[in-house]
């Protein structure tokens, strides 16, 4: 495929994201699905290991930890290398540790601090991965294309890594405590062999050989100095922590407050995953249907209306309902402020901003939580929900305001493609 051949206008059926994305995307799929049984499998083993409740809380922070620790090294990391072929290397080695682990796992049953090691290790792992997913989506795809590619890649974590994988590592545990783990280490190598399979990344790297904290000061710096996509950093920040100031109440709406089955809250998890996943797998379509500030608008608009209407729900269904629009409406401004933000952000500080970016959202979703609980705990739990919902109607007034820079910044960033970039996606 030749860069002319990019310049045409894709068609208004189903886009076709090419050979290099299909075979991005399957490697995606596959190690998404191979941590949901991960993710499962971990504090059941944690459990079967050790007699102290603490025990799961242990492994789960270990696997939390990377996230805050390495999010801006992994930026730097996939800014400097061939993302691709940081992708494939790093999904080769977590293949080497899990596969290990399972052996050992089959042989004798490995001590609590080895399971939080294995947590820790693996979610550095996966947090450069994701960066590097992430930045590499742009080289693949045409600008036009990044709603359908993102949302796609979107419906992977969901299906993958929250409905077929934790179904699928509990199945397995129950027949034997190394399987799940087994079965993860080759998700890995097949997910490596993938990603290798598209060949080098074409995009301009970044210097090495220079200080790591310069390099992140440099991804911080024009994150900061970037008026539009500081304010879309913003606007997740505020917005994660809004919409999980209310979600996190969801556990206790459902058991405590309507008094259904503890078990039914599986229901309402599943339910926010169909809604995700129907937003992902529609990306592209709403994409051609309507505008980027339309699509923006609705995400906040459906969030903070069923925040407030889930706060006065009665029965387990209603709960269940509203969180799979919730779904829907994050997924959807997920994949409107990744596309912005790819296209808007240089290839070589793509990773950097992106770990920033993402760091910032994390924290959000951290504070929202916290300040759930202690909301909660000095009024009552419906509170939550309903200021959740109300501060989120209220970033939707700043949403409606901040419409026009956002036209424009995506309208700057389509006239500034230059020939080099459309080329990187050659024989997608």
């Amino acid at each position: 495929m030749t860069a002319a051949d990019l310049a045409e206008k894709p068609p208004k059926s189903r886009p076709q994201l090419g050979r290099k994305f299909t075979l991005l995307w399957s490697a995606s799929a596959i190690s998404s699905v191979g941590d949901g049984m991960r993710d499962s499998a971990l504090p059941l083993l944690a459990v079967a290991v050790s007699d102290s409740p603490s025990a799961v809380s242990v492994v789960s922070v270990a696997g939390s930890l990377p996230f805050l620790v390495m999010s801006l090294y992994g930026g730097v990391l996939a800014d400097r290398s061939d993302r691709r072929r940081l992708m494939w290397t790093i999904d080769a080695l977590r293949a080497a540790v899990v596969l290990g682990f399972a052996c050992w796992v089959f042989l004798a049953d490995p001590p609590l601090i080895t399971l939080a090691a294995l947590a820790f290790l693996l979610g550095c792992g996966e947090t450069v991965f994701s960066n590097a997913a992430t930045s590499a989506v742009p080289e693949v795809v045409r600008p036009d294309q990044l709603d359908a590619a993102n949302g796609r890649m979107q419906a992977n974590m969901l299906v993958g890594g929250n409905l077929i994988g934790p179904l699928l590592g509990s199945a397995l545990f129950a027949v034997a405590a190394g399987y799940p783990f087994t079965v993860d280490g080759i998700s890995f190598a097949l997910a490596a062999a993938l990603v290798a399979a598209t060949g080098r990344s074409t995009a301009t790297r970044a210097r090495t050989g220079r200080p790591v904290l310069t390099e992140i000061r440099e991804g911080v710096s024009w994150l900061a100095r970037h008026r539009e996509v500081r304010m879309l950093a913003v606007l997740s920040t505020l917005g994660a922590l809004t919409c999980f100031m209310g979600t996190t109440m969801m556990v206790l709406m459902v058991t405590r407050v309507i008094h259904a089955p503890a078990a039914s809250y599986g229901i309402v998890l599943a339910a926010g995953a169909i809604g995700g996943t129907a937003a992902s797998t529609l990306a592209g379509r709403i994409s051609r249907v309507l505008s980027r500030g339309t699509r923006i608008a609705l995400s906040f608009l459906l969030m903070g209306v069923s925040l407030i209407l889930m706060a006065f729900s009665t029965s387990v269904f209603e709960v269940a309902a509203l969180y799979g629009v919730i779904g829907f409406g994050i997924v959807t401004w997920n994949i409107q402020a990744i596309s912005l933000r790819q296209q808007a952000v240089p290839k070589e500080l793509l990773g950097r901003v992106n770990s920033c970016y993402m760091l910032l959202s994390r924290l959000g979703i951290m504070t929202g939580a916290a300040l759930s609980g202690w909301i909660a705990s000095t009024t009552s739990i419906r509170v939550p929900l309903l200021l959740g919902g109300g501060l989120l109607l209220a970033l939707l007034v700043a949403v409606l305001l901040l419409l026009p820079r956002m036209t424009a910044m995506e309208s700057r960033a389509q006239t500034a493609e230059p020939a080099a970039d459309r080329a990187a996606a050659e024989d997608v």
